[in-house]
């Protein structure tokens, strides 16, 4: 089992691209709240990297805790988040 620290960036509204570290990481889990949709978060392998999560809230506001299983989602040039004007988001990485 590995083990290592647990971090935790808080996303803005309306961010593109905005890096949630900048070296080699893996997603952990996140907290997503919106107030209305469409809202969209995207997180990324790279600033123009692969996409590696998205989440579409299709409903009204509310919030969601994700826990990504095993040992998270690799990115090996940086994790990066998009979100849109109706979303924040928190993602914890190690």
């Amino acid at each position: 089992m590995m083990q290592y620290d647990v971090k935790a960036t808080k996303i803005a509204a309306s961010t593109t691209d905005g890096a949630v570290f900048a070296g080699p990481a893996r997603i952990k889990g996140i907290v997503i709240s919106f107030t209305s949709s469409p809202a969209v978060l995207t997180l990324k392998n790279g600033s123009a990297g692969t996409t590696v999560f998205v989440y579409d809230a299709a409903g009204t506001a509310g919030t969601l805790n994700i826990v990504v299983p095993g040992e998270g989602i690799r990115c090996d040039s940086g994790i990066y988040a998009t979100t849109t004007a109706s979303m924040i988001a928190t993602v914890f990485y190690g």
